[in-house]
Formats: C-alpha cells, structure tokens, sequence
C-alpha cells in the first residue's frame, strides 16, 4: 500500500463531519504526552486519506454526537439513543502501523520543561 494521505482539519466539528460524510462512522484516538491525535481513515485510490485533529490533553469521551439538525458537535461518555443524533463511538488505539513513524514520532517526544525567568536571568549573569 503507498504512502497515506495525512489531512489535517481544524477541530472535532470538521472531523466528524468527515465522518458522517463518507460514512466511516468510527474515530480513533491516539493519545501522547499532552496531546490526543483523533483521525478517520478513509480509502482513497490505492492508499489512504487520514483526516486527523489534535487536541490538547486527553478529552474524555467515548463517544461523538452529531446532531442531524443543528449539525453541533459534542463529545459524550454514554451512548445515547435518540433520533436527533448520529452517534460515532471513538476506539483508542493501543498499537497501529496505519499513521506513518515520522508522524508518530513528533508527538511521542515528551515536551521540553520550560526554564524559569528566575533561572534564565542567573544563566545570564553568570
């Protein structure tokens, strides 16, 4: 298989309307350090496109709601069973070989601690 198409939306809005669109009614989250990567693969000619958003920290939830009629997006722990909503559960990958190893490796670094002003200012001075 070639190389995967790597598509970046702004936020969970965009991509649970991927989602919905192409009817790949599942989200996978991958989750670092700070940050959680949620991405929907979808066959596209002889690869894949991978839409995918950061979130910061771990957001919890297991499941997406669409609303069918304001199109809202929210994030929910139970399942809900109403007619309003188009309900998208997120698995949360464990191991994959899906997303290629540069991308992973980017968010698998631990982030650096940021130094103090206080110890910025002794460095200088000495």
């Amino acid at each position: 298989m070639a190389r995967p198409y790597m598509v970046k939306v702004k936020g969970f809005e965009d991509l649970v309307n991927v989602a919905v669109a192409t009817q790949a009614l599942l989200v996978h989250r991958l989750s670092f350090h700070t940050k959680s990567i949620f991405y929907v693969p979808f066959p596209a000619y002889d690869s894949v496109a991978i839409y995918y958003c950061e979130a910061e920290g771990a957001p919890k939830g297991k499941y997406f709601l669409y609303n069918r009629f304001t199109g809202e997006v929210q994030m929910s722990e139970n399942y809900v069973n109403d007619s309003r909503f188009v309900v998208i559960p997120i698995v949360d990958v464990v191991e994959q070989e899906l997303l290629p190893k540069e991308f992973i490796e980017k968010y698998k670094k631990k982030p650096k601690k940021k130094k103090k002003s206080s110890d910025v200012a002794s460095s200088e001075a000495a």
